[in-house]
């Protein structure tokens, strides 16, 4: 298998696992949608019908999916912009685009499904950023089923550094195991970030360019060398 391939099939045993944990009894046409056609890991606003809303949403999506695919077009020729460039391009591509069209998509369905990443840049704090603005679909799993289970037995500090872990050893599935390198550098990450939210609790710590810097500066923990080799310079 190829590190695409290899990160294709830990990506999907995670997506079906997670879906696993968060089911609810749906009609079958929604049970259908919300396993294969929503990213999102909370059922719960497959279970009723809201009115219409949503288009503005998917078209901004959209619009968002067309940028991201230009700049994964165009080539620079300078490895470490067109490193950044793929990073970038994939996110709004992804992230921020095709996951924006589904939710418009199922609000216009009236679903009232929530964004997953919602304007990240605006976080004041790392755990805004990680809790209420970047990949919300982890962040319920994580929430129901290590955060409260931990928080509830050793305290919330033992419970946000049990869900960093976590958070880092799933990296090290869908990052390290790919590339077949650099195991320990994705969990590092995490577990910085982990203390990191701790202190900013505690010394009431809120600002975006704290935020950014602790984002930015340890990256290449989490996208590592042998990841950007293996994953990220073949798409240049």
């Amino acid at each position: 298998m190829t590190p695409f391939d290899r990160m294709v099939l830990g990506v999907g045993i995670v997506f079906f696992t997670f879906k696993a944990l968060t089911a609810r009894r749906l009609a079958f046409a929604r049970t259908v949608a919300y396993w294969t056609m929503w990213p999102g890991m909370d059922a719960r606003p497959f279970t009723a019908t809201t009115p219409s809303t949503g288009l503005g949403l998917l078209a901004w999506g959209a619009l968002k999916m067309a940028a991201g695919a230009a700049l994964l077009l165009v080539h620079v020729g300078i490895e470490a912009v067109d490193i950044v460039r793929v990073f970038v391009g994939i996110s709004l591509l992804v992230h921020f685009g095709f996951f924006d069209v589904l939710a418009g998509f199922w609000r216009l369905r009236g679903v009232a499904v929530g964004r997953l990443f919602v304007n990240p840049l605006a976080s004041r704090t790392l755990g805004e950023f990680w809790g209420r603005r970047w990949n919300l679909a982890f962040h319920v799993v994580a929430r129901d089923h290590v955060f409260k289970p931990v928080a509830r037995r050793w305290g919330p500090a033992a419970g946000i550094l049990a869900t960093f872990f976590f958070s880092g050893l799933l990296h090290e599935a869908l990052l390290s195991l790919p590339a077949g390198a650099g195991y320990g550098l994705p969990l590092a990450y995490f577990m910085l970030h982990g203390l990191l939210v701790l202190a900013e609790r505690h010394w009431k710590i809120e600002s975006r360019a704290w935020t950014l810097f602790w984002l930015l500066a340890p990256a290449p923990l989490l996208f590592h060398p042998w990841f950007v080799r293996a994953l990220i310079l073949p798409l240049k």
